[in-house]
């Protein structure tokens, strides 16, 4: 816990176990906002921070369940059910936005030159590929309206069809490197002493979750899945907070 993190102005309960998962200097990195519309802006990121995670956890708790992880499982799990599926795919297309424009914030709340670079750079990574995401989202609709028209076999040919088509890559393809984007994020943070080094942990933990959780456990594989993104919840109350902090004195 930061010395002397019981005596933030307006600190409350939340706060208070933020500072328990951030690093000691966590509070120090960063300092108020010194405008009205700056502190209007923070508190605008840290919402957008906070909110992403929670949208992303109830786009993957909506999905429909997916018997394995094929082309045919996927497009039978979306035709099958498509209130589930439209509204799952809003939840993730407006988290994948919501989380891209928070995280812009990320690289201001570090004081200093240490964790900066990597922090921009993961950053810039991290926004182009949920920007990327947030519009494939829209895969779930016309795949979801071929499951339902045409005969399996014939949804899952044009369905592999259309991603075998050379110019969709520079689209579908970033995800990799956002996810070394995100990666790069939390160890920048981490280096700064604006997050704890468990939030790169948690990352790669969550990671090495995706790759092993059977995507039929819904329920499992959407709290892993989430997990990526729980850092940035934490890095949203910090970034509020930044606003509640006493402005330095010169």
């Amino acid at each position: 816990m930061r010395p002397g993190g019981l005596g933030t102005a307006g600190c409350d309960g939340i706060v208070l176990a933020m500072d328990i998962m951030t690093s000691p200097n966590a509070a120090d990195s960063a300092t108020s906002p010194k405008t009205g519309t700056s502190k209007i802006l923070y508190r605008i990121g840290g919402g957008l921070l906070i909110a992403g995670p929670i949208l992303t956890f109830a786009g993957m708790l909506t999905a429909p369940s997916q018997a394995a992880d094929t082309t045919a499982a996927y497009v039978e799990s979306l035709a099958r059910d498509s209130t589930l599926t439209q509204i799952s795919a809003l939840f993730l297309h407006y988290s994948n936005m919501t989380m891209a424009l928070g995280l812009i914030a990320a690289p201001l709340l570090i004081r200093g030159v240490r964790g900066r670079l990597l922090t921009l750079i993961g950053m810039l990574a991290a926004v182009l590929t949920m920007l990327n995401i947030s519009g494939a989202v829209k895969d779930d609709w016309w795949r979801m309206v071929i499951g339902q028209t045409v005969p399996l076999d014939v949804a899952v040919r044009i369905s592999d069809t259309v991603d075998a088509q050379a110019w969709l890559s520079p689209w579908r393809d970033t995800a990799m490197i956002g996810f070394l984007g995100l990666l790069l994020v939390y160890i920048g943070l981490a280096r700064a002493g604006v997050l704890g080094w468990w939030a790169p942990a948690v990352y790669v933990v969550a990671l090495v979750g995706m790759f092993t959780v059977p995507v039929s456990l819904t329920f499992v594989y959407g709290l892993t899945f989430t997990a990526l993104f729980a850092p940035l919840a934490v890095l949203g109350f910090l970034t509020i907070r930044r606003t509640r902090l006493p402005r330095p004195t010169v």
